[in-house]
């Protein structure tokens, strides 16, 4: 975490002194980062670094013609074969599986790993219909030395059929269940069948060129046509995650700030170690890298963020503002506003309490909130004090504005019950599958500071998201038919909108979060979507591809 920076303060009361120095006492009891200084929940800004050369670029995979609907097939006289029947019963199997493994310390990574890609898909991809496999893996931080190891075993495990995502977390969910401590050695893997009727698109940014700027027509193409795309990402603290996000952000067929829907989450490197943290495929990518999925066709996502901070007092205009300094709220010195939370009884004992034990956050309106609701602000912490200012761990314009939170597990638990909730009862009204979609798995990203630091229990967002897919509470962390098809890991910083976004429901702005729960729900739409079909001719495909290319430059 970066140090704390003070000064004299300005002359005001002896009250206002003293709750300054009662403040920096509590900021001291902050969550400290897995990465000192590359945690956007520690507020350190990400590098401006360049993403990947034309080599390096994985070439996305175009997803076979679907098979000839039942209804078109009578029209045609075709009849129903028992090729069909058989094809109709995969189609409506759900092969999404999820496992967990906390092996001991003593157990070699790599046979672990292969143990766990050839015991968690439930069957192969019939590769004559045009599936492939999706899979996601995470691995704890005593896995990171040997991270590019642990993920061309697990590709070639799972098949060259496959796309994989990999990363290292501050800790892994698999089978619907976490292992939150970053010290115990963890691997969960997530793995599913895509059918011919599903796109797929895989995309990596390297160091080592900037991503194409957010107006250029590659990030339409990369959308493939579709109003609302989907995308899973996961990005290493040192990329140029924003100007990712700010592209994948405007692929929609609009072009338009938050046209798409995306999620995921930044990485957890190990101190001193600047190793790979994200893969894709068979290679972990170096330093600087951000690496993700796009879903077309009859699959999407559906996202839900939930918040782990509670506001406090009352809102703030910036009136003044310098970088990450906060210079002035409401046209008073912020340092005063800030200690002036501490004094009389703006505060409650259970509010005291919390800072206290979590110090004070920092919630920032989403741009462009026009009646800002409790779930609108994106929380960032304090990382110090220059008088009169103080610093966050975001840059500050004039006229945004910022209401002070507070770390509260139990408020944190019910938002992301009701988040849940209401993310189902979305769902419920959508319409039939095609508009509303059906749940098959669900990408878990929370933050370090979650899990049982800050509930004192285990599995609480897990359990959560698991309700979310309509999994039994009761499975177990096992690949067999009754484990929850959840996985996912502890990150740095989580991706998604703010509150709920998702195909058949509407998009968002994207945003980085901190101290949030995010679930993705991949999702089975059962019928092409308009002008996503991936029954692409030659002709459509490769005038798609040197769209990109001119527009990569």
């Amino acid at each position: 975490m970066s140090s704390i920076m003070t000064s004299r303060s300005p002359a005001s009361s002896a009250s206002a002194s003293a709750s300054l120095l009662l403040f920096l006492l509590l900021l001291a009891a902050t969550i400290p980062s897995i990465v000192a200084g590359s945690n956007p929940h520690a507020g350190a800004s990400f590098a401006l670094l360049r993403p990947p050369s034309r080599s390096d670029r994985v070439v996305p995979r175009r997803s076979p013609a679907p098979r000839v609907g039942r209804g078109v097939a009578d029209s045609l006289g075709l009849g129903a074969t028992d090729g069909d029947a058989e094809a109709d019963a995969q189609a409506a199997e759900n092969t999404w599986r999820s496992a967990l493994r906390t092996p001991p310390a003593s157990s070699d990574p790599i046979s672990e790993v292969v143990d766990l890609c050839s015991s968690t898909p439930r069957r192969r991809p019939d590769a004559g219909r045009g599936e492939s496999t999706l899979a996601f893996l995470s691995v704890s931080p005593p896995y990171a030395s040997r991270f590019p190891e642990i993920v061309d075993a697990a590709y070639e495990t799972l098949g060259g059929d496959a796309t994989l995502l990999s990363v290292v977390g501050g800790g892994v969910v698999g089978g619907g269940r976490e292992s939150d401590d970053p010290t115990v050695p963890a691997m969960a893997l997530l793995c599913g069948i895509l059918p011919a009727s599903a796109g797929m698109e895989a995309f990596c940014f390297g160091p080592d060129e900037p991503p194409p700027p957010p107006d250029s027509k590659a990030w339409v193409a990369l959308g493939r046509g579709q109003d609302v795309p989907s995308y899973a990402l996961f990005a290493d603290p040192f990329s140029k995650i924003q100007d990712v996000i700010g592209g994948l952000d405007r692929s929609g067929t609009s072009g338009e700030e938050g046209s798409a829907v995306v999620a995921g989450g930044v990485s957890c490197p190990v101190f001193g170690d600047d190793g790979p943290t994200v893969g894709l495929n068979g290679k972990a990518y170096p330093r600087g890298s951000a690496v993700g999925i796009g879903l077309s066709g009859t699959c999407g996502i559906q996202a839900v963020v939930a918040q782990g901070c509670r506001p406090i007092g009352t809102a703030h205009s910036v009136t003044k503002a310098e970088g990450n300094m906060i210079v002035e709220l409401d046209g008073r010195p912020a340092i005063e506003v800030l200690g002036e939370l501490s004094i009389g009884d703006l505060l409650s004992d259970d509010d005291k309490k919390n800072i206290e034990t979590y110090g004070v956050m920092c919630g920032l309106a989403t741009p462009g909130a026009k009646d800002v609701q409790e779930g609108d602000y994106l929380i960032r912490q304090i990382l110090g004090f220059r008088s009169p200012a103080v610093m966050i761990g975001a840059e500050v314009e004039e006229g945004d504005v910022l209401k002070f939170h507070v770390r509260d597990p139990a408020a944190a638990e019910d938002d992301v019950r009701n988040m849940v909730g209401r993310a189902k009862t979305e769902r419920l009204f959508a319409g039939g599958v095609e508009t509303a979609g059906r749940p098959m798995a669900a990408l878990q990203v929370s933050c370090v500071a979650r899990g049982r630091s800050l509930f004192g229990k285990a599995d609480v967002d897990a359990g959560h998201v698991r309700s979310l897919i309509g999994a039994d509470d009761g499975g177990d962390a096992t690949a067999t038919a009754s484990a929850p098809a959840v996985g996912g890991f502890f990150a740095n910083g989580e991706i998604g909108p703010a509150g709920f976004a998702g195909r058949g429901i509407g998009s968002k702005a994207t945003f980085v979060h901190g101290f949030t729960a995010v679930a993705c729900a991949i999702c089975d739409f059962g019928t092409t979507s308009k002008s996503a079909s991936p029954d692409r001719t030659a002709g459509e495909g490769s005038r798609m591809e040197s769209e990109a290319d001119s527009a990569w430059g």
